[in-house]
C-alpha cells in the first residue's frame, strides 16, 4: 500500500497506456481515494508494531499501545462521520476493526499482570488509569493488581528500598508522529517519586516521565 501511494503517478500513467488490456481492473478515482485514506489510517498501527517489537518492549507498553489505538479508532470514526468528511466505507471498516481490537483488549481483564504493569510503570501508575479508563474499570483493575502483588510477590521481596535510583537508558525506538501524538494526549503529568514496597502506595504516587 505504501509503495502504491508513492508510485501513484507512475501507476496512473501505466493504466492509461494499457487501458484496453486492463479494462475494468483499473484503479478508479474512488479506489485511489479509499487507498489513501486507509494508508493514512493505518500509520499508527505500523508505528505501534515497530515500537513494540524486540527485546526492549514491556508488558505495560502493550496495554498503552492498545489504549492509544482504541483512541485512534474513536477519533477517526468521528472524523469520517462529519458531514465535510463523511465516508461510510471508512466508518464501517473502523467499526469492524474496533470490534476485533476491543475483543482482544477485553481479554487483558482476565490477566492482572497487564494492569499491574501499568501501575508499576513510573510514567503511568494509577494516574494513567484514572485519566484514560472509565471509573468502573480502574478500581477493579487496581484491586486485582493489589491482590496479585500480595499473593505472588510481596513476601518474596526484601523490605529495604534502594538508596539511590539508577537513571534509565533512553528508549531505543522512535514512535511514529500520529501514535506519539495520541500517547502524549494520554500521558499524565510528571512529578517526584516516593519509594515504597507496597504496590497500591506506589501506584497512587506521582508519576515520573521515563520516555
Amino acid at each position: 500500500m505504501d509503495r502504491a501511494i508513492k508510485k501513484m503517478a507512475a501507476i496512473k500513467v501505466f493504466m492509461h497506456d494499457n487501458e484496453k488490456h486492463l479494462n475494468e481492473i483499473r484503479l478508479t478515482s474512488d479506489d485511489w481515494d479509499i487507498l489513501q485514506k486507509a494508508h493514512t489510517f493505518l500509520q499508527p498501527f505500523a508505528s505501534a508494531t515497530l515500537y513494540a517489537e524486540g527485546d526492549k518492549s514491556s508488558i505495560s507498553q502493550s496495554l498503552l499501545i492498545m489504549d492509544s489505538l482504541l483512541v485512534h479508532y474513536e477519533q477517526q470514526k468521528i472524523h469520517y462521520s462529519k458531514d465535510e468528511n463523511e465516508d461510510l466505507r471508512m466508518v464501517r471498516s473502523i467499526e469492524m476493526g474496533w470490534f476485533v481490537l476491543e475483543k482482544y483488549y477485553n481479554m487483558t481483564d482476565q490477566v492482572p499482570v497487564y494492569a499491574s504493569a501499568i501501575l508499576l510503570n513510573p510514567a503511568s501508575r494509577a494516574a494513567y488509569l484514572k485519566k484514560n479508563w472509565p471509573a468502573e474499570w480502574y478500581e477493579p483493575a487496581i484491586n486485582a493488581a493489589q491482590n496479585f502483588w500480595v499473593n505472588e510477590f510481596k513476601d518474596a521481596l526484601p523490605l529495604a528500598s534502594p538508596t539511590a535510583s539508577q537513571q534509565m537508558a533512553p528508549p531505543l525506538k522512535q514512535r511514529g508522529a500520529v501514535l506519539d501524538q495520541i500517547l502524549q494526549q494520554m500521558s499524565v503529568a510528571a512529578a517526584d517519586q516516593s519509594n515504597s514496597d507496597d504496590l497500591k502506595i506506589f501506584a497512587e504516587s506521582p508519576v515520573i516521565q521515563i520516555d
